[in-house]
């Protein structure tokens, strides 16, 4: 576990590591986790308003897939849904 921790944790910030983070990450949780961070260091003044906003570019989209994709297998659960393709 200490391992992965070691992995995961930046010290630094390096705009092209958390960017390639934010695109290889398929969890909403540490998506947001990852923002919570990047916002964290905006006000604490550790880095500019372009780093905030090029984060903001790659992470927003990624959490509006992920919701999409939530949505469409929740939809896929619900059993009106099931009969009308039953039917179809």
């Amino acid at each position: 576990m200490y391992r992965h921790l070691e992995a995961t944790i930046i010290e630094a910030f390096d705009l092209l590591e958390f960017q390639k983070r934010a695109r290889e990450t398929c969890d909403p949780k540490r998506l947001f986790e990852l923002w919570e961070d990047v916002c964290r260091r905006y006000d604490r003044r550790e880095i500019g308003v372009y780093e905030l906003e090029e984060m903001k570019e790659v992470i927003l989209p990624n959490l509006q897939a992920l919701a999409g994709l939530r949505r469409s297998i929740n939809d896929i659960d619900k059993p009106a849904v099931r009969r009308l393709r039953k039917r179809a």
